[in-house]
């Protein structure tokens, strides 16, 4: 399988969300992940990962890096989903970590919808607090 197969709980989902916010280091200050390896999975590499509706090069709105969805318009804010609804968003700049579980279950025909909302809502969440 080439997608699929994460089975954690939201706590976990929040963790691992943390530890991006902090540049791999865990809430220790210990350092995980190299902080360059943090910041260049949620950099889209190449001109078609870039996002926004006008890439030439894509068809999707949003950017993405290594598993990381960046959205467009980026404000340094990504976020890992998951089908049928799971998400780990981080807004570093509010310094907000947001964990969804969902299962929603008209997935297949307006998911894209609703991974939009959420990231809009997900970004409002964060500059409202």
């Amino acid at each position: 399988m080439s997608f699929g197969g994460l089975n954690a709980a939201l706590r976990d989902y929040a963790r691992f969300g943390l530890l991006y916010l902090n540049e791999g280091r865990n809430y220790k200050g210990e350092q995980l992940v190299p902080a360059k390896w943090v910041r260049a999975s949620v950099t889209p590499g190449a001109p078609h990962l870039m996002p926004g509706k006008n890439n030439p090069g894509s068809d999707w709105p949003m950017g993405y890096g290594y598993q990381w969805w960046i959205p467009e318009n980026p404000e340094g804010d990504f976020s890992a989903i998951g089908i049928y609804g799971q998400f780990i968003y981080v807004h570093p700049t509010y310094n907000v970590v947001i964990a969804k579980s969902s299962a929603y279950v008209d997935y297949n025909n307006t998911g894209d919808e609703m991974e939009f909302e959420s990231m809009e809502a997900f970004r409002a969440i964060a500059k409202g607090l």
